[in-house]
């Protein structure tokens, strides 16, 4: 019994590690930018987001967990990242006069995360995100398999 419940903590946890890290930056984006949000703001954040993600996971997340212990933690860590979604997008929607500003927000925000395949995919499409997110769902699970060789020094 308290094994499962460990593995069911680690698996919430890992989802809900991977959404506040990976949807963070892109709050903070919209926060400072506000209504002045631009294409190069959204190309930055395709690149960035993956990459801050993986670098957490891989520096900070897993460096003691064994090799073949990390695919299942990368895998909930995608599944949080589009459970997040919904949510994370309506927040950092409100920092551009759209979002929890609206009348009908928390009706939105309800029903967006219940069906959140659908709208994690159409809202990072309309943040300009959904590269970002189509990146860490692809690139995740596999960097998180991947090892590194480590050549030995050379003796002189």
């Amino acid at each position: 019994m308290k094994f499962r419940l460990a593995r069911a903590s680690n698996a919430i946890a890992h989802m809900l590690v991977g959404g506040i890290v990976f949807w963070s930056p892109n709050i903070a984006m919209h926060w400072i930018t506000g209504y002045r949000f631009s294409e190069t703001d959204a190309v930055g954040l395709t690149f960035f987001l993956p990459a801050a993600t993986y670098f957490f996971f891989r520096l900070i997340w897993w460096p003691f967990r064994k090799q073949e212990n990390r695919l299942s933690p990368a895998l909930f860590a995608v599944l949080g990242i589009w459970i997040t979604g919904p949510a994370m997008l309506t927040f950092s929607a409100s920092f551009c006069g759209g979002g929890l500003t609206q009348p009908d927000a928390w009706h939105f925000f309800t029903i967006g995360t219940l069906l959140f395949p659908l709208f994690s995919f159409v809202m990072s499409t309309y943040d300009g995100s959904l590269f970002a997110l189509l990146l860490v769902t692809l690139l995740l699970p596999i960097l998180a398999n991947f090892h590194f060789k480590r050549s030995p020094v050379p003796v002189a």
